[in-house]
């Protein structure tokens, strides 16, 4: 059983609201100002020093939650709302895909780091190629004939 102090005893409950429908208060996050937040990141990945080089804004997360600072729960919340807010996070996080792999085949990053960032943040993975004997591919191995003995 729910209790409400002495000073609400005179807020009436509407609906299981303390207040009425026309005064809630005003949605923080819109659509609006979601997209707004999401250009931002994506401007921000792609801001370039006085010199025109690429300043090295590469984690869309960094922006978000250090220069930002919101909760990772605020960037779920956003992304599963606004399906247009969600399309700027696939941008940014494609940006960021696409500048690890020139930063780290350029050596401007470690390489090693920079294969294991994409094998755990975007599901890159290595291939092995196996062939045979003769050099084909195995992968497409048929057999022609069984010999019973």
């Amino acid at each position: 059983m729910k209790t409400e102090s002495k000073n609400n005893n005179k807020i009436k409950r509407l609906n299981g609201k303390l207040f009425s429908p026309e005064y809630q208060p005003s949605e923080k996050w819109t659509e609006e100002r979601a997209l707004q937040l999401g250009n931002e990141l994506i401007e921000w990945l792609k801001e370039k020093d006085s010199e025109g080089n690429d300043k090295g804004n590469i984690f869309y997360e960094e922006f978000l939650i250090i220069e930002k600072d919101l909760y990772p729960e605020i960037v779920t919340y956003l992304r599963s709302k606004f399906p247009s807010f969600f399309k700027l996070l696939e941008k940014a996080n494609k940006i960021q895909e696409l500048k690890l792999q020139k930063f780290g085949t350029a050596d401007r990053l470690n390489a090693a780091m920079t294969k294991f960032v994409l094998i755990n943040k975007h599901n890159w993975c290595e291939k092995q190629e196996l062939t045979g004997k003769d050099g084909k591919d195995l992968n497409n191995f048929q057999v022609t004939g069984i010999i019973i003995k």
